[in-house]
């Protein structure tokens, strides 16, 4: 087992400690975004920032 950190593993906890603390049904963030699995301004925008940054690194790994 490797100990390297990885972002998108970091990520993907992050979007599913938001989804346990918030009762939301876990979803891909931008699912959740398209379907209004959010409950408040401040979830989507939590989500929609999220999703800008996964974004971002999703293309930095692919020039890698």
């Amino acid at each position: 087992m490797s100990n390297k950190f990885d972002l998108m593993d970091t990520m993907t906890d992050a979007l599913d400690n938001f989804y346990e603390k918030n009762d939301l049904e876990n979803l891909c963030a931008l699912e959740s975004l398209i379907g209004g699995n959010f409950k408040n301004t401040e979830q989507r925008e939590w989500l929609e920032r999220f999703c800008i940054v996964w974004g971002k690194l999703e293309e930095r790994n692919n020039l890698t």
